[in-house]
């Protein structure tokens, strides 16, 4: 079992483009789909592009390991769940809200959040004070979702992004402590991890083993997001496939590289797939 992020190759905006983009993902032989469309900025799905989506991975197949939800626009405050503004606050829990009707839909396990779309990251690290002020809408906001995502059994996955592994330890152990497992876990995504944990690309997975239940598998060489395919870059995959299997996560594997070439991408699938599996027979072989 193998997925794909649904914008390897950009984000389509026609309905067409969007059909036939999870046709190829399934003729190469993925089994799952990670939902990546519009997983930035503020769009609002309606019940009825919600019921097509469904309709689509039915045609071909395909099933929904979990999605990737917005936290708002990168140029304003608006719909950002992380705000101190209470009204932006709000509009952003709704947003978050439409993805979760988006996976409940689809019958996928879980949504994938950024912690803002602009993290502060140099003010969590340098003021003191700034990251309880910083966590307490972030928490409010959560109190308002774990009601509406445990009546539906998807669960919220934190990302790890920019910012240096410390910082993600006190906000990751503050928001464990305060919600348990059902509600929410971590999603590793190894090309930030490969950036930002330099002495250990995989030590996210063995310190919240029991917490891992989505990870994004791209890879990159170690100075910028590149989103190419596992085993082109730097990243330890054999150390990453061990830390994995003693965790809690449950396969699929979710990967989520960027097809970056021109025209047919029929023959990139087909590397993505069996990159993809090596990988996850790496995994399979740790765990027996």
């Amino acid at each position: 079992m193998l997925a794909l992020n649904t914008d390897f190759h950009g984000t389509n905006r026609k309905s067409w483009e969007i059909r036939e983009a999870l046709s190829r993902i399934a003729r190469a032989g993925f089994s799952h789909v990670h939902w990546c469309h519009e997983w930035s900025g503020s769009y609002l799905y309606s019940v009825h592009e919600m019921l097509q989506i469904r309709e689509w991975c039915d045609e071909f197949g395909l099933l929904v390991k979990g999605l990737h939800a917005p936290v708002g626009e990168k140029t304003s405050d608006m719909k950002d769940y992380t705000s101190p503004n209470d009204y932006s606050r709000l509009a952003g829990v709704e947003l978050i809200k439409n993805r979760v009707d988006l996976a409940y839909i689809l019958n996928a396990e879980a949504v994938v959040l950024h912690l803002c779309a602009v993290p502060p990251w140099n003010l969590l690290e340098q003021e003191d004070g700034f990251l309880e002020r910083f966590l307490g809408p972030v928490m409010r906001s959560f109190d308002e979702l774990e009601p509406y995502c445990r009546a539906r059994r998807i669960k919220i996955c934190n990302e790890n992004t920019g910012g240096s592994p410390a910082v993600f330890y006190r906000i990751f152990d503050t928001l464990y402590k305060r919600y348990d497992g059902d509600f929410m876990g971590l999603c590793l995504d190894t090309g930030h991890a490969n950036i930002h944990c330099k002495e250990n690309c995989f030590e996210y997975a063995e310190h919240y083993n029991d917490r891992l239940f989505m990870i994004h598998i791209h890879d990159n060489h170690g100075e910028t997001d590149e989103h190419i395919l596992p085993f082109g870059g730097t990243f330890d995959w054999e150390g990453f496939a061990k830390a994995l299997a003693r965790s809690a996560y449950r396969l699929p594997i979710v990967m989520e590289p960027g097809c970056t070439e021109e025209g047919d991408d029929t023959a990139w699938l087909e590397r993505a797939f069996e990159a993809g599996s090596r990988f996850s027979a790496m995994v399979e072989k740790h765990r027996l």
